[in-house]
């Protein structure tokens, strides 16, 4: 699925529309990536001076789901996903192809459950008011959207290969 392989096609207009979503979830969770890295910084010297900012462990799981999951379809997309190939390096031919189509199809299905079952997470969240038990008392819908966002977009990048695939077939 790496756009620079020989056998992936030219993407259609849903391909490069994605993949400029993915571009820009992208960039959010570098965003959150280095946010990380600025209030664990701020809190290390503040800790200097006997001060802390009391939030910071929490901030940075939020941050760290948000970039995780933001990262999900751009990572996709570039072929960054860590892949245990034992079995599709060694197929040939019709095989080879009949287990990408597998793999794409299962990973679809898998994301979409997924999607759905975080999407009630959140409906719940708002409906009950549910709160994380700490300081800054944060909503939980707040981060699982991050969850939800990230998921919406690596659904929609499956989805847009397999309509370029689709397209394509001989």
């Amino acid at each position: 699925m790496q756009p620079s392989s020989p056998e992936a096609p030219s993407r259609g207009a849903l391909g490069r529309w994605v993949g400029r979503v993915a571009w820009a979830c992208g960039v959010l969770a570098a965003i959150a990536v280095v946010a990380i890295l600025v209030i664990v910084c701020v809190e290390t010297v503040l800790r200097q001076f006997q001060a802390s900012l009391m939030v910071t462990d929490e901030i940075a799981g939020y941050l760290n789901a948000a970039a995780i999951f933001l990262g999900l379809a751009w990572t996709l997309r570039e072929g960054g996903f860590i892949r245990v190939e034992l079995l599709y390096d060694r197929a040939m031919g019709r095989l080879k192809q009949a287990l990408r189509w597998l793999i794409v199809l299962t990973a679809t299905a898998f994301t979409a459950i997924t999607l759905w079952v975080c999407i009630q997470q959140v409906i719940y969240a708002v409906d009950r008011d549910t709160r994380a038990v700490s300081i800054i008392d944060t909503p939980e819908w707040i981060p699982q959207s991050a969850m939800v966002l990230g998921l919406a977009v690596l659904l929609l990048q499956l989805v847009a290969w397999l309509v370029d695939r689709v397209r394509h077939i001989p």
